[in-house]
């Protein structure tokens, strides 16, 4: 593990935290709040092995991981890898549990939908007795501490089921992991700054969105920034045209450097589209026709529920791949730090570019800035009717070229024709 400053200090932090709530009688919770890109499962690994390694007293611990979507499986492979010359810690799924319990050190991974449904098989009660609840039981009886920890808890704890199911569950502690905290009650917080990550070049200094179009910027009552400009006027086409140029325009960077990097351009369809198969039929159609990129080629990569093609090794730095379409789905976890540029489209209604939209262009690919400031940068390009950047990026860390006229030195013209 590449040794960060910023994630010694959160890891120091996470323990002595942890500690200081587990010596209270009761249910506690800690926020840990850490920008995309920055290593929040790295620093959740590291902090589980010293937290039971270094530790004073005879407490026995036991962990359940759970995460949204297929994420747990993604954090399951990373922390297996992270802990696979140690031994220290076990990574288990449901099946993987043995005497119907989480033993000592040992994390239980699980997907949050599929244990937030009363019918299904992991929380429905059954003759072998081999259900969440009862592994729970079982775990707790066997004098175990027991931590729970919601990995991008912004999409699962605030509900209702959520706030159920962490009741039966009733852990000694809860850690909520997120770039982008919900607003529920904690005890204490452990925070990440982003500018502390930037600095170790982990992610680009800010992300640039529209560049060489004319815009417009008003403030919103969030204390966001909205955006309006010609970019709206432009075709899908044109738009398509743009990002590929700056994909080009960045290659050629890396070039001049002579570093094997391919950035990627992420072409982004709306999550609900009544016509998504018309809009994927015309951008796919556009790449092949105008740019000679598509999937027999190996330039275009798709990520969809139901095509999913040529996405073998694209997270590489020099994957051959120029181009992947993709909806929001992918968005959480994915890991592609050579991907540069995102290009979203009219259909959708409103776009809000926030954290978890621009977080998939955040990473740097070698983990380092460059001598060249444009590679320094993620850049989106979309003609939306209309743009808004939610507040937690409009902190210097999205940049918007803003087009005005000067009164002082233009006057209007009275002409013929």
């Amino acid at each position: 593990m590449k040794k960060l400053d910023y994630q010694e200090k959160a890891i120091s932090k996470l323990i002595q935290s942890s500690n200081e709530l587990l010596s209270l009688s009761g249910h506690h919770s800690i926020v840990f709040k850490s920008p995309t890109g920055s290593g929040k499962t790295i620093m959740l690994a590291e902090f589980l092995q010293r937290f039971i390694k270094n530790r004073n007293d005879n407490k026995q611990f036991a962990f359940i991981w759970a995460a949204p979507r297929k994420l747990h499986e993604q954090s399951r492979s990373s922390l297996a890898s992270h802990y696979a010359s140690s031994l220290s810690i076990k990574c288990s799924f449901f099946g993987d549990l043995l005497n119907k319990s989480i033993t000592s050190n040992e994390i239980l991974f699980l997907n949050w939908e599929s244990i937030n449904k009363k019918g299904n098989i992991y929380y429905r009660e059954n003759e072998q007795e081999f259900y969440l609840e009862k592994i729970i039981e079982n775990t707790k009886n066997n004098l175990l501490k027991l931590i729970l920890i919601i990995d991008e808890s912004h999409h699962t704890a605030g509900s209702e089921n959520s706030k159920g199911l962490m009741d039966m569950i009733s852990p000694d502690l809860s850690i909520l992991v997120s770039a982008t905290p919900v607003n529920i009650q904690y005890d204490d917080s452990v925070i990440v700054h982003r500018q502390h990550v930037i600095e170790e070049g982990m992610i680009k200094k800010f992300i640039s969105i529209n560049p060489d179009f004319k815009n417009i910027i008003s403030s919103t009552p969030s204390g966001g920034l909205k955006l309006t400009g010609d970019a709206q006027e432009s075709t899908d086409e044109f738009i398509v045209k743009q990002a590929l140029l700056k994909r080009e325009y960045l290659l050629n960077l890396f070039k001049t450097l002579s570093v094997d990097i391919n950035p990627l351009l992420l072409i982004q369809l709306p999550d609900k589209m009544g016509k998504e198969d018309v809009f994927l039929t015309k951008i796919v159609s556009i790449l092949k026709k105008r740019h000679q990129i598509d999937t027999d080629n190996g330039r275009l990569a798709i990520y969809l529920d139901k095509d999913k093609t040529n996405l073998a090794a694209i997270e590489k730095n020099n994957s051959s791949v120029d181009v992947m379409i993709f909806k929001q789905a992918i968005s959480l976890g994915w890991d592609c730090p050579r991907a540069h540029v995102l290009a979203l489209f009219r259909n959708w209604s409103s776009v809000v570019f926030s954290v978890q939209t621009v977080g998939r262009i955040m990473r740097m690919p070698e983990r380092k800035h460059y001598e060249i400031e444009d590679l320094n940068i993620g850049y989106i390009f979309s003609n939306s009717g209309e743009i808004e950047i939610h507040e937690d990026i409009t902190d210097g860390y999205s940049t918007v070229f803003q087009s005005k006229r000067n009164e002082e030195i233009y006057e209007n013209q009275n002409l013929l024709s």
